[in-house]
């Protein structure tokens, strides 16, 4: 690895920075990682010590504690000072000048200084000031100012660099200059901590990260860049987000690269119409105010705490439960591009902070701004096919998180199929992991996607899993919902088709209702089934179910074409929703199981948990709680062929 740090000496000489020495110093400033790295190379040139520097710092940091007695001082004597200094236009004439921590909102300052930084009338920024106070006036003017941060950013420069270091060499040098240690981190760890700097080079990125306390969340958009802010959990308005109207002043995502909440699930919207402006700008990019139709560029990003085992809350509710209820909005969570898992990330220790060199964090952040100008989003459809069934969030969502990797790993564009596949696949479990929850929170209105693709040269498919489906939850993890069932068929001994089968009920006539598109031989198998159920003698307990219910009838093709006569499993559904009993997933049927034929002895199908006893199958039917077996209704086992074990 120290091969990386002699690259870097030699290629970004001027824009390195030892990230020990400002973890050193850190510790001692209420300063952001960027504004304290900039202080350290500022001084550094005066070859003062880092004791002298941290000194220094100390002397000349505003802190906002201390503000009336360093106006005081001033008023005294002329200091200079190290604080955040912005300027408001009062009129053609007049600007206001504020100096954030020494409390004062108007500061006297020569338009000169103003027209040399612009950069003062957007957001302000941190600077060296000398302040003298003018007596006659009562009024603090400032002499001279000196932005702490360097302009100088040349992204054609940038490019040239990066090609001097390997794949692997850039990617851990990129780890390094947001303070990471990538030595020990897996492949995929390496991706996900990245994963946080997508929304920098991605306009109108929409990022979400839940997961454990301490790993590292708010960091990087609170401690990296100017560009982005962070809002505390709390209350926000309209105003404030998106556009005051009666200053007629654009609110924080017209000012910000990225607009970041931290602690999601106590942020409160004053205004009800926030949701709705926020899901109009989260799919577009754009909001309307009054009669103006209002365009901007930031990127959104939700921060918040799991407060209990991931596998609980997969089996007991959905992984946006952590969201406050009025953003529990099926429209507004289908706008998350990506679903970072923060439970797979670690709690930051000291080992996990590097100690070599790293790009300086404003320098960093200048690329990442620059880098929002480059588009790769075309790049996939050159080498890779989507699964039909994906619609057009999902292909937009996955192609902007692919687009946001080759720009922080690949920006000179050069990158090998491997490397895109790699992206690819997280860019896919990132968006699945916000399809999977949708369907779990409106089974009747999002569809069972698909988010398998097919590389172009090889013809090879690709297929997409999310780590969390294979979490030891117990057993229940094992068991579908009441009325769920897994239909799998064999196709000319080669093929094999898979369906899934799922029935809700709701209050009503004992109709049958299907919901999406039905292929015309299974509904009338399901419709003739449904015909005999209601006709035959049962208990009164089932016969009020069926008669006082509608029954929603929702069939999602998952592989290729079932063609078999799914009459049984459509029985086995309903008598599962009807007792409110789970199926296992998991239903082999073939082209001869039908409730209408005669079954031959050398098909089977799998269906319920089974076990042998003496030569006789007995077929049970697990409950919904607990490891708990009973026998299945005799209503089933009469017109069902015999199982085999799962």
């Amino acid at each position: 690895m120290a091969l990386i740090d002699n690259k870097a000496e030699r290629f970004f000489q001027e824009k390195i920075i030892d990230k020990k020495l400002v973890q050193q110093i850190k510790g001692n400033l209420s300063l952001p990682t960027y504004l304290i790295e900039d202080l350290i190379l500022n001084y550094k040139d005066d070859e003062l010590s880092l004791a002298e520097i941290e000194q220094l710092l100390n002397q000349q940091v505003v802190k906002s504690k201390d503000n009336l007695k360093l106006q005081n001082q001033i008023r005294q004597q002329d200091q200079t000072i190290i604080d955040k200094i912005m300027v408001k236009i009062k009129s053609k004439d007049d600007y206001q000048v504020q100096l954030l921590n020494l409390g004062l909102k108007r500061v006297k300052v020569d338009h000169e200084i103003v027209r040399v930084y612009p950069n003062l009338l957007e957001n302000g920024f941190w600077a060296k000031v000398q302040l003298s106070y003018l007596e006659e006036t009562d009024e603090f003017e400032i002499i001279e100012l000196t932005p702490i941060y360097s302009n100088e950013f040349d992204l054609e420069e940038f490019k040239e660099k990066r090609e001097k270091f390997t794949d692997f060499q850039w990617r851990c040098f990129l780890l390094r200059s947001i303070g990471i240690e990538p030595l020990e981190l897996s492949e995929r760890k390496k991706l996900l901590f990245l994963s946080r700097l997508v929304p920098f080079v991605e306009k109108n990125y929409n990022f979400i990260e839940l997961g454990s306390r301490g790993t590292g969340k708010s960091y990087i958009y609170r401690q990296l860049s100017e560009q982005s802010i962070l809002v505390s959990g709390g209350k926000t308005t309209v105003a404030n987000l998106f556009y005051n109207m009666g200053t007629k002043q654009i609110g924080l995502v017209g000012k910000w690269d990225i607009v970041a909440f931290d602690e999601v699930a106590y942020i409160e919207f004053k205004d009800k119409t926030a949701i709705q402006i926020l899901k109009d700008y989260m799919e577009s990019g754009s909001f309307s105010r009054g009669q103006e139709e209002i365009v901007a560029e930031a990127s959104m990003v939700f921060l918040g705490n799991i407060n209990q085992d991931v596998s609980v809350l997969l089996n007991q509710s959905h992984l946006f439960k952590p969201l406050p209820e009025l953003m529990q909005d099926i429209a507004l969570i289908d706008r998350f591009h990506f679903y970072l898992p923060g439970w797979e990330m670690d709690r930051l220790k000291e080992d996990y902070f590097t100690t070599h060199y790293g790009l300086q964090s404003s320098y960093l952040a200048q690329a990442l701004n620059k880098l929002r100008e480059l588009d790769f989003k075309g790049v996939i459809d050159e080498h890779f096919n989507f699964d039909q069934q994906m619609d057009v969030r999902d292909k937009r969502a996955v192609k902007k998180t692919v687009a946001g990797f080759l720009k922080l790993l690949h920006p000179h564009g050069k990158f090998s199929r491997d490397d895109l596949r790699s992206y690819l696949d997280i860019a896919l479990e990132g968006r699945k992991r916000v399809k999977e929850q949708l369907i779990k929170m409106a089974p009747f209105e999002y569809e069972e996607t698909n988010f398998n693709y097919l590389e172009r040269q090889s013809g090879q498919s690709f297929y997409t899993h999310l780590p969390e489906q294979k979490m030891n939850t117990g057993f229940r993890r094992e068991l579908a919902n009441p009325g769920t069932v897994y239909i799998g068929q064999i196709i000319d001994g080669q093929t094999f088709a898979l369906l899934k089968l799922e029935i809700k009920m709701k209050k009503g006539q004992g109709k049958l209702i299907f919901t999406g598109q039905l292929d015309h031989s299974l509904k009338k198998q399901i419709r003739k089934t449904f015909l005999h159920l209601k006709n035959r003698k049962l208990n009164l307990k089932l016969k009020n179910k069926v008669e006082r219910n509608d029954f929603y009838v929702k069939l999602v093709p998952l592989m290729h074409r079932v063609t078999a006569d799914i009459s049984n499993t459509f029985l086995i559904a309903i008598y599962s929703l009807l007792n409110n009993k789970s199926v296992p997933k998991g239903l082999l049927v073939t082209e001869k199981s039908s409730l209408y034929r005669k079954v031959k002895a050398d098909f089977v199908l799998k269906a319920l948990k089974v076990e042998s006893e003496t030569g006789r199958v007995k077929t049970l039917l697990p409950l919904k709680k607990g490891n708990i077996f009973v026998e299945v209704p005799n209503e089933i086992i009469a017109y069902v062929p015999r199982f085999i074990e799962v």
